[in-house]
């Protein structure tokens, strides 16, 4: 059986092969990764994107002048997507050639390793789909989170962003929200917030005219 994305198919998206995407209007495109859904990691507690990542819930809102947002709080979060015109997305649907009997495959899945889809070479991906997304709802800005180009997900990034470049939109990649590779500093959430603003969150179309990223709630210290 496919491992799909834990999202596809939310009722909070639309229909289809656009189950991935919300059906809500947006400005600003944050896109992940991968999701596995449930069948496959029986641990897997996200209940909307980005639930099993340390800081994004407690950073993106900082930037909206919003305050931490908990991971399981799924009601707060929609909300606050909905009122700052984000939508939430991933690059990978489904993977097909996978076995759930197969014990290599549900610990490769379940690792959570980008790399360890390599193992698996017949993938669904989202990529068309976004770009008709971004087209349709006349996107302004396309975040990554995720930097590196390694395979499988480097290849579907730089697509997208040759058509945001192409055609003049905002587009970076930002640091993941796991918050791994930072180096030394603390509080580690404050300094992830500093390195998306100098990574393009300066330019995030729903900055909130009062955030100031000098302001003491945000000091960091090595």
């Amino acid at each position: 059986m496919p491992c799909f994305h834990k999202f596809y198919g939310h009722p909070a998206h639309m229909a289809g092969e656009n189950g991935l995407l919300p059906t809500w209007e947006a400005d600003t495109l944050i896109i992940g990764t991968f999701n596995p859904c449930n069948d496959w990691v029986i641990n897997n507690q996200a209940n909307y994107f980005y639930g099993r990542s340390q800081y994004f819930w407690k950073a993106i809102p900082q930037f909206a002048c919003y305050d931490e947002i908990d991971n399981l709080d799924v009601v707060a979060q929609f909300d606050f997507l909905k009122k700052n015109r984000i939508a939430l997305t991933d690059l990978l649907i489904s993977i097909n050639d996978v076995d759930v009997e197969n014990e290599d495959h549900r610990n490769w899945i379940g690792s959570y390793l980008d790399n360890e889809l390599n193992n698996f070479p017949d993938i669904t991906w989202n990529t068309s789909n976004i770009i008709e997304y971004i087209i349709r709802n006349k996107i302004k800005a396309v975040y990554f989170t995720r930097l590196g180009n390694n395979a499988p997900f480097g290849e579907q990034i730089t697509i997208i962003e040759n058509y945001c470049n192409v055609n003049g939109l905002i587009n970076f990649r930002l640091h993941t929200p796991t918050g791994l590779g930072l180096g030394a500093g603390a509080p580690r959430r404050n300094k992830l917030i500093h390195r998306w603003y100098e990574q393009g969150g300066n330019q995030f179309p729903f900055l909130c005219p009062d955030f100031d990223i000098n302001d003491p709630e945000f000091v960091w210290h090595l």
